[in-house]
């Protein structure tokens, strides 16, 4: 039966000897797809009559089946079956699984709404791995697994940094993005072969849990596993055409850097002569590469990247280049040629590494992924990180999100690579600093950098929140500056003149009958709603002094508490903001800080127990806290309206927050600010009076 032209979606199975796989398979897709118009297509290489059983099962089933039964002399393989049903599919999106059940078919509605929020080429199905790889594999075949990965990734550091599992037969590909003509399908990596072969795609992901095979046998064996080692091979010589170039360049240089070596060793000391070679060629090797090799397309143009590659050559020759001199001809003796050209050769191979991952690529080689952590804000933001945030703690849910709004996760190894017209802030340190891409749009991915990742809270101050506050402007929300509590469903914003004694106030009106729902920020709905937003609460000394007998703390506790409040104090936060205005790499220090010793932070359950959290009420007024930090004043609608705009605009995080607030309220030419202070004045001209 022929695919429907109608069906947005055709799912590409191809099978080899599944007879008992087929029905089960079909079951579990129509009842995973019964919103979703949908093609299946079989392409079978079989020598049993898995084609017959196909042809029978398909008259049972509502939805257009399709088999291609290819003859022996076209089996070439999983990956040539893929490739044959690319041509053959209709649709605009191609779903690639196996007929085996280990790609469950539940997976498929969650990658196409993926591809569609997040505009993506690729939606990559990513078994969920562990350190030795694939979860729900033999130890022995997760391995294997994990160790195709990393051969993979060391040939492909650039091309594959952002995909945690490119080995993997379940993924969703945009028919359009792809040039089923390039590929030269080998094997059972067709997935390896797109990326490879058509760069630039947009790729997103997916994990799931790899499931035990329903019935029949593993195809793969040792004989694929050279079959995909071959493949890799002409995949490296013919896919990158700078390869054969970067060949000729790296035997040149081992020549000549030897040579070189042999001749000033005739003179000066062995260890000198090693030296000066190499430095004589580190300036002819960044050029040579940087122009002849990549064409000048590198992506990290200009002076951090010759840096880098300084750096890296210094390092190479300091820590593998002479030490192994010293051992092979200073204490074993080595002819000195041979020694000179192991050194050489095992430095280069050591450079090598470091330069894809570190100054070229910076790309991550495990398949390792970290957790995944949900969170669900009122059912208005739903986000993905693949870091913990203490920050939105009260929102995390382990139950799986109707959908996502804005992602978060960790470059591999490295500084973030963005898609075109990104945000980006860079402080030039690679996977060691801050670094951070932000792609917006109604699907907003964040890539931070793996230093970043271990400070979450200056990840939620410095990157998330002005992603939040611009975010929620789309569900006609504003995140704003004060704190609120509530008393019968009515609510009392709270809006300081200067940044203090806010939180004072609000934590003595919680312990003294209202209800808590915010400290810092609270969003505010344009229908004049308000939603708790219970961040942790600082507890700066004034919290500790007003409030310290009612305080839940142990003396541990206390004492950790009297050592964070010495270092974030409110003049080192404005020393650091100064250091910032002069271009030093603050929020880096920020997040070394941060890794040494965590903001004094509590959540509000733990520091006072005996509040009660309600998560949104009516607000009915809005009050000024005097710089005193005692005296509250009542706002009309129309002063409460200025004083809150102005207050929320005037609250700023550590760097960059003013910078990506800025470029946010402006992407896509658009007015941020007007929107907000819009959302703002319709809410309180809404509010109802007590």
């Amino acid at each position: 039966m022929p695919p429907s032209p109608a069906a947005p979606l055709t799912i590409i199975v191809p099978t080899r000897n599944e007879t008992a796989n087929i029905h089960p398979l079909l079951s579990r897709l129509a009842a995973a797809l019964k919103e979703i118009p949908f093609t299946v297509l079989f392409i079978d290489d079989s020598t049993d009559n898995t084609a017959q059983v196909i042809r029978d099962t398909a008259m049972t089933f509502p939805f257009p089946i399709q088999l291609i039964a290819r003859p022996l002399a076209q089996h070439n393989g999983l990956s040539g079956a893929v490739v044959d049903g690319f041509r053959a599919a209709q649709g605009e999106w191609l779903c690639v699984m196996d007929a085996d059940l280990q790609h469950p078919p539940e997976i498929i509605p969650v990658l196409l709404a993926r591809a569609q929020e997040a505009e993506a080429d690729v939606v990559v199905g990513s078994r969920k791995a562990g350190r030795w790889g694939p979860l729900g594999l033999s130890r022995k075949r997760a391995l294997t697994s994990q160790a195709l990965t990393l051969l993979a990734r060391i040939w492909f550091p650039r091309l594959l940094k952002n995909v945690s599992d490119p080995l993997t037969g379940l993924f969703l590909v945009r028919q359009q993005a792809i040039d089923v003509e390039a590929l030269r399908p080998d094997g059972f990596k067709i997935l390896l072969e797109i990326l490879i072969r058509c760069p630039g795609l947009r790729v997103s992901e997916c994990h799931f849990n790899f499931a035990n095979r329903h019935e029949g046998d593993s195809k793969a064996d040792f004989r694929e596993g050279m079959r995909f080692f071959r493949h890799l091979v002409r995949l490296r010589a013919t896919a990158n055409q700078s390869f054969p170039r970067l060949i000729v360049v790296t035997a040149s240089s081992v020549v000549l850097d030897t040579a070189v070596f042999l001749l000033l060793a005739q003179s000066i000391p062995y260890w000198l002569a090693a030296i000066i070679a190499a430095e004589l060629f580190i300036w002819l090797r960044f050029v040579v590469t940087e122009k002849w090799v990549l064409g000048g397309g590198h992506p990290v143009p200009g002076w951090p990247s010759w840096r880098r590659f300084w750096l890296r050559n210094q390092l190479s020759l300091l820590l593998v280049r002479l030490p192994l001199l010293a051992l092979l001809f200073g204490l074993w003796q080595w002819p000195l040629l041979v020694a000179g050209l192991t050194a050489v050769l095992v430095e280069g191979g050591a450079r090598y590494l470091m330069s894809e991952q570190w100054v070229f690529s910076r790309g991550g080689l495990s398949m390792w992924q970290p957790g995944l952590f949900r969170y669900d804000l009122h059912g208005l933001l739903h986000i993905e990180s693949q870091v913990r945030l203490p920050e939105l703690a009260y929102f995390e849910t382990a139950q799986p999100l109707p959908h996502v709004d804005i992602t978060l996760r960790v470059d591999r190894l490295g500084t973030p690579s963005p898609q075109p017209g990104a945000i980006t802030y860079d402080e030039r340190l690679s996977r060691f600093g801050f670094g951070v891409a932000i792609m917006p749009g109604e699907f907003t991915e964040i890539v931070i950098s793996p230093a970043l990742g271990h400070a979450p809270y200056a990840l939620y101050k410095s990157v998330l929140e002005p992603v939040l506050r611009w975010a929620l402007c789309r569900y006609e929300c504003a995140l704003v500056y004060g704190g609120c509590v509530a008393r019968a469903g009515q609510a009392q914003l709270i809006v300081p003149e200067e940044d203090r004694g806010k939180t004072e106030m609000v934590l003595q009106l919680a312990l003294t009958g209202s209800e808590f729902l915010a400290d810092d920020f609270t969003i505010l709905a344009a229908d004049g709603r308000v939603y708790a937003f219970p961040k942790p609460v600082t507890v700066t000394p004034n919290v500790w002094r007003i409030l310290g007998p009612q305080l839940a703390l142990s003396r541990r506790q206390c004492w950790r508490l009297r050592i964070q409040n010495l270092l974030y104090s409110q003049s080192g936060r404005q020393s650091g903001l100064q250091l910032s205005q002069r271009r030093w790499p603050v929020a880096t220090f920020n997040i070394y800080l941060q890794r040494l010793l965590p903001p004094p932070k509590i959540a509000i359950t733990h520091l006072l127990p005996q509040v009660e959290i309600v998560p949104s009420a009516s607000l009915t007024a809005v009050t000024a806290l005097a710089a005193d930090g005692r005296t509250l004043t009542a706002l009309s609608a129309a002063d409460a309206a200025t004083w809150l705009h102005s207050r929320t605009q005037a609250a700023q995080g550590f760097p960059p927050y003013a910078l990506l607030t800025e470029q946010l309220n402006q992407w896509h030419g658009a007015d941020g600010r007007a929107v907000e202070q819009r959302i703002i004045e319709e809410a309180l001209s809404v509010m109802r009076e007590p």
